[in-house]
């Protein structure tokens, strides 16, 4: 019997789909699944139902950042200064940002970061709407806050090459957080840190 007829085709096809996820391997998804199956049913269909809700989650049309409405809370909130723009690679890391509740700029979400291996390239990423905004607003500041990692800095040193001439300030957060960290995971204090010391 071969190795596709002993599995079933249901679990063998979410152990497929799975994969699809970035970051999501052979081993991941087995976890992912064979875990999800270990669940009692009331789990399992609370999991499916906030799976389905995000079907309903898109990026906002100002900043890119992920949310429920066609401009999200943080660009539609007028208490908010769209003088400083905090220029991250992920929705998440603006979560992170946001979750210190010291930042009263706005963000832009850049959907990545450059990286010549996964193919990704500056046109991939939302750097032509972002310049749209710094001509809009005409903001002060523009943190540059992607990771500190290979990607992350190539993509900073990209972003002041190119921004260099708009007459606006460049800044980059400072580095409390340890080289090759993700943003996501840094503790709060290090991120603070990081976004106060900015140069």
């Amino acid at each position: 019997m071969a190795f596709e007829d002993f599995i079933p085709r249901k679990l063998l096809k979410a152990l497929e789909d799975i994969k699809y996820i970035p970051g999501y391997g052979e081993k991941n998804a087995s976890r992912f699944v064979y875990g999800f199956l270990k669940l009692d049913e009331i789990k399992k269909e609370s999991i499916v139902k906030s799976l389905e809700g995000l079907f309903s989650i898109r990026q906002c049309k100002e900043c890119n950042i992920l949310t429920d409405q066609e401009v999200c809370a943080i660009c539609s909130n007028p208490k908010r200064s769209k003088k400083y723009i905090a220029v991250v690679e992920e929705s998440q890391d603006a979560y992170k940002i946001e979750k210190l509740e010291r930042f009263k700029g706005v963000y832009h979400i850049l959907g990545g970061r450059i990286s010549p291996l996964e193919g990704i390239a500056p046109e991939d990423l939302s750097i032509e709407l972002l310049k749209e905004r710094i001509k809009k607003h005409n903001p002060k500041e523009v943190i540059i806050a992607t990771n500190p990692n290979p990607e992350g800095e190539a993509t900073a040193n990209y972003l002041m090459k190119i921004l260099k001439h708009y007459n606006v300030k460049i800044t980059r957060i400072a580095t409390a957080i340890q080289f090759g960290t993700l943003i996501e995971y840094v503790d709060d204090l290090s991120l603070e840190e990081s976004i106060e010391r900015r140069t």
